[in-house]
């Protein structure tokens, strides 16, 4: 039998594909540079440390194919971030000798990595975008200063550089004079200057899908973010599953219009101005809360898994609503601080921990990663 293998396995992302495939019994091998990454704790997955980090990508692929060269039988890739999707593009010829890559080829990829270009196709089929411009110097920012709604955030078109220097997924701007600031702090980064589409984290929906290689869909999930961190701006802590089929179509058409078959998450902003689904991103890969699909019935791991190796396939479009996902060591934290300060209240963060409710890391079945979360942010504290 062939088995999966979860790239970057450092978080609840790869930990939600790992026990995804655990649940339809198939084998898993999780890599990481880190050998104390927490996909490498799991019960259900076979550690295999990868020594160079993903900012060497060159290394990384060649330490991805001598892995395919030792365990033969061109296991199925998973990709948990952009980086091993950039890193493997260029190669992808020599990698699908080994592997199989469940998702578009690089020449499909390439162009929806860049947001610029997932922007331009939603506009050509009508799908709302915020008012976005794209700068490209301190002259061309003056004639965008007068013209856009604040406040914005500048979004950068290469996010991992930007990350890394900024420890933040944007940079946001109240005045025209806050933003010829960031503009010059982030101009290297390639930004976008988008609008501040107004409502909470709750207003942040998603289409959890995986599309085979004709891009038809196997497998659909909607959902709704509760809260993020940092808030208006970050990752998920608390989430709700909400089956919402015409949201669904909608993002299914953007993704037909993209080309684009594999595991992606389409997030998108409901407008209470108008009520219409604004498109945030599209993540071509697994998302942080991907579990919370497979809870209620749509495991895309494994309809990926199946798919990718000729397998029967029982589609999975649709499910039931109402379950909850968290990542409660730091929801828990995070939240009575928010209410202390006012930024959010107490009746929505009992809401967002009422049952039934799963954990993107804490699992009794599973517990060995919890634990290492557990031991690493009680001994961050105490240091």
């Amino acid at each position: 039998m062939s088995v999966a293998v979860v790239l970057q396995a450092s978080g609840p992302n790869a930990l939600g594909i790992i026990r995804s495939l655990a649940r339809a019994r198939i084998p898993v091998v999780a890599t990481d540079h880190d050998p104390t990454a927490l996909g490498l704790r799991s019960r259900y997955a076979q550690p295999e440390v990868l020594p160079n980090p993903i900012d060497e990508p060159s290394a990384f692929v060649d330490e991805l194919v001598a892995l395919g060269q030792r365990r033969g039988g061109r296991p199925v890739l998973f990709a948990t971030h952009d980086d091993a999707l950039a890193a493997i593009g260029p190669r992808e010829d020599e990698v699908d000798a080994l592997f199989r890559r469940p998702w578009s080829p690089w020449g499909t990829l390439e162009p929806i990595l860049d947001k610029s270009h997932q922007h331009a196709v939603a506009r050509s089929i009508g799908f709302p975008v915020p008012e976005t411009h794209e700068p490209a110097d301190e002259r061309e920012l003056e004639q965008v200063l007068e013209r856009i709604r604040y406040p914005v955030v500048l979004k950068p078109r290469e996010q991992a550089a930007f990350r890394a220097r900024f420890r933040s997924q944007v940079l946001e701007a109240a005045t025209p004079d806050e933003l010829r600031e960031r503009f010059g702090d982030a101009q290297a980064y390639r930004p976008q200057v988008s609008e501040v589409i107004p409502g909470g984290d709750e207003t942040l929906w998603t289409l959890g899908s995986y599309r085979d290689a004709d891009g038809v869909p196997l497998g659909s999930f909607t959902g709704r973010k509760l809260r993020q961190w940092p808030p208006r701006f970050g990752t998920a802590r608390a989430a709700e599953a909400s089956w919402d089929p015409d949201l669904a179509a909608r993002c299914h058409a953007l993704l037909d219009a993209l080309g684009y078959h594999g595991i992606s998450q389409v997030e998108v902003k409901r407008d209470p101005r108008d009520g219409r689904d604004v498109l945030i991103e599209v993540n071509p890969r697994s998302w942080l809360w991907i579990s919370l699909a497979t809870s209620v019935g749509v495991n895309l791991p494994a309809l990926c898994f199946a798919d990718a190796t000729g397998a029967a396939v029982r589609p999975a479009l649709g499910h039931r609503s109402g379950r909850r996902w968290t990542l409660a060591a730091k929801h828990l934290v995070a939240s009575p601080r928010e209410i202390r300060r006012g930024q959010w209240t107490a009746g929505a963060f009992a809401r967002s921990l009422r049952p039934p409710i799963i954990d993107g890391v804490l699992d009794p079945r599973d517990p060995r990663p919890g634990l290492a979360m557990i031991e690493r942010r009680t001994g961050r504290r105490r240091g």
